[in-house]
């Protein structure tokens, strides 16, 4: 994790040299987009090597990031994994921006999130994570509003093995990944291909079935320039609905991803470097199914048409993302470095009875940004900033001032403010969901076909959120002593939140519920209704005793207070009510992580993970109680002749079952699926060979 040097590319053989750990901190890439030392990183800072990621025992990239001070990782009801940093939770949360080697896995399906089933990367390829805590959009734009977790996959020079992993446990787990490496004239090229599978939640019908194909050819020109082409295709089927419920029958839910990436990048000895970067992507979404709901069928018997009457449900969804990016290093003078760059998206989305539309649904995004390192003497102080212009909303600027003093060569204390904005999604902005749609003529109206339930209805007009954070940091790297401690005391104020609320509405747009009842309906919409105040403290602290031993402990501390606005207490009053209680609740007062790994004599690795948390909410209406989860990992690397392997068992939740996402339905909150989503011990036995 953070401060770990950088491990070997096959499973190790007796693991890392004795002190390859605490040799130095390392240099990372992702807070203000220049390579810096730890300590002169203008943010807070988690990183885990090729080794960690091995060793954590993490099923996927949501279930690592658990590992991270301030992050709270659960599967949500839709048989998604979510990750969230310092609360604002929800079932679908925005904020947080993932990278696979500079491309965005924020997704324009649905909300706008990260569509963490369709992540397009295999924990197996990947050479190293970066995990910025706390706000980076000076450096990523409005989708950093929260975080950053930048994944920097390996070179394609060093996969030039064949390698296969094999995993099978109990919930269904089963997972095959395969990987191979070869030279093609001057060019590197590493193909790899996953498919994993897990039964989900005991008692929910969310069974998961993933695949990945993955392709990166590197290609050097010279000494200091290189081509690198990536292409991928990510699928996934998933159970959905429960056996009994008309409204949301049983049913498989398919989604499907595709990339095309390519670009050059050229470095020189004077630190002068130059990037562009295209990215083409392509999702899919299919959930089409045949429902019944109890007060369109008396209208069905009524007029003598079959009850129970079935309406067509055609939640099917394409998309279409064009991403170019520039970037230029320089160093100006000896104590100051430069970066900056300019970036363009374009996002198409087509889905009918999501956005009331036959239409495609678009959006652009043109950013600028930049950040300049001035080191004067025990100094290190960056100030960045992007300037972003959206076609859903205004341009906003987003900067960040940084300041490093190193107390010492061990000591380093840090200071920083950053002023962030997220920029309202498509579905925020233009979302009008239908549920169904039922012909008129049945009743003798020439209105044609008329939605059955409008859920969603946005009204536009949405304002910005806005972040405000100030922080200070510490950095111990007390090498001598074995410990390594990081800490960051913080406040975050977000403005203008966006919140939904359940309004009426309005004719001639009514649904067909809403006239049998004798009105027009109601529908979600969304509102900029409430701030939130986060204050806290979180540290991890990292102790070696001695060479095969690794002591880990992570806290964080929370206090959020949030406040709903007189808007939405006059448009939705309950929805405010429950917008606050869900925000002061949205993460656990304490959070704690406890690791000890050790590596014993013959190679034989071990690893304990103990979490405790206490009482939050991931959302409105529903609860989670305070629980514990403790993981053991055990594995045995072993070599034979020339094949290098590992043999490993992991138990995630060893002993009783857990509530993790919701144990309890509050408020006005209405299950259609049994209150408590608890899990039970998770176990798998994995093999990998390198040849």
């Amino acid at each position: 994790m953070s401060g770990a040097a950088l491990a070997s590319d096959e499973p190790p053989a007796g693991g890392l040299a004795e002190d390859a750990f605490f040799d130095r901190l390392p240099v990372v890439l992702s807070v203000s987009r220049l390579a810096q030392p730890l300590a002169d990183a203008p943010g807070s800072v988690t990183v885990f090597d090729a080794d960690a990621i091995r060793s954590s025992g993490a099923h996927d990239l949501a279930d690592l990031l658990r590992m991270v001070p301030g992050f709270l990782v659960a599967h949500s009801a839709n048989g998604a994994p979510n990750a969230v940093y310092h609360g604002m939770t929800d079932e679908n949360p925005r904020g947080l921006q993932i990278l696979v080697d500079g491309r965005s896995q924020y997704s324009p399906l649905f909300f706008g999130g990260v569509a963490w089933n369709l992540i397009d990367v295999s924990l197996d390829d990947i050479e190293r994570i970066e995990v910025i805590r706390g706000s980076n959009s000076a450096a990523y734009g409005s989708n950093a509003f929260l975080g950053v977790v930048n994944v920097i996959t390996r070179a394609a020079a060093d996969t030039q093995l064949v390698r296969v992993r094999l995993g099978q446990g109990n919930d269904g787990v089963a997972d095959r990944h395969a990987r191979i490496g070869m030279r093609v004239g001057d060019a590197f090229v590493r193909l790899s291909a996953e498919r994993m599978r897990d039964e989900g939640v005991i008692g929910f019908n969310d069974s998961r079935r993933n695949g990945r194909v993955n392709l990166r050819a590197d290609l050097p020109l010279g000494f200091s320039d290189e081509l690198q082409f990536q292409a991928g295709v990510v699928d996934m089927t998933l159970d959905a609905g429960q056996p009994g419920d008309t409204r949301e029958p049983p049913r498989q839910i398919r989604a499907a991803k595709e990339f095309v990436s390519a670009g050059w990048s050229h470095h020189a000895a004077d630190g002068v470097g130059l990037s562009v970067r295209y990215t083409r992507s392509r999702e899919r979404y299919k959930d089409l199914f045949s429902a019944s709901e109890p007060a369109l069928d008396a209208l069905a018997a009524r007029i003598g048409l079959p009850s129970p009457y079935f309406v067509l449900i055609d939640q099917r969804i394409r998309t279409v993302r064009d991403e170019l990016e520039f970037q230029h290093t320089v160093a100006p003078t000896e104590s100051t470095r430069l970066v900056w760059g300019v970036g363009a998206r374009h996002d198409s989305v087509r889905a009918e009875q999501f956005y009331g539309t036959h239409k495609e649904v678009k959006q652009q995004v043109h950013r600028l940004f930049g950040n300049i390192e001035w080191r004067p003497a025990a100094w290190s102080v960056n100030l960045g900033a992007t300037w972003e212009n959206d076609s859903l909303s205004d341009t906003s600027l987003a900067p960040r001032l940084s300041a490093s003093y190193h107390l010492s060569p061990q000591q380093t204390l840090r200071a920083g403010i950053t002023r962030a904005h997220r920029i309202p999604t498509l579905t925020e902005s233009r979302a009008r969901t239908a549920y169904g749609a039922f012909d008129s003529s049945l009743l003798g109206s020439q209105a044609g076909f008329v939605p059955v339930e409008i859920t969603r209805n946005s009204s536009g007009g949405l304002d910005q959120e806005t972040i405000d954070v100030q922080e200070i940091g510490y950095l111990g790297d007390f090498r001598e002593q074995r410990v390594f401690v990081d800490v960051r005391a913080f406040r975050e104020q977000v403005r203008d939140r966006i919140v939904p609320a359940i309004l009426p509405l309005s004719a001639p747009n009514c649904d067909l519920l809403g006239l049998l009842a004798r009105g027009c309906g109601e529908a979600r919409d969304f509102l900029n209704g409430q701030d939130v105040d986060i204050r806290g403290l979180e540290y991890q602290v990292r102790w070696r005793p001695r060479s095969a031993t690794e002591l880990t402990l992570n806290q964080t501390y929370i206090a959020i207070d949030s406040r709903a606005n007189s808007r939405l207490y006059v448009r939705d009053p309950a929805a405010a009510v429950a917008a606050e209680r869900h925000m002061d609740r949205s993460a656990p007062d304490v959070a704690t992580m406890l690791r000890w790994s050790e590596r014993f004599k013959h190679g034989l690795e071990a690893s304990i993970t103990y979490y405790r948390y206490g009482r939050f909410q991931w959302t409105p209406d529903s609860s989670v109680g305070p629980f514990e989860r403790t993981d053991l990992r055990l594995a045995y690397p072993f070599r034979m002749a020339r094949t290098t392997g590992e043999l490993a068992l992991t138990v995630q939740g060893v002993g009783a079952r857990r509530a993790e996402y919701r144990d309890a339905m509050i408020g006005s909150g209405r299950a259609t699926v049994p209150a408590s989503q608890f899990l039970h011990p998770r176990g798998w036995l994995s093999l990998v060979l390198g040849f």
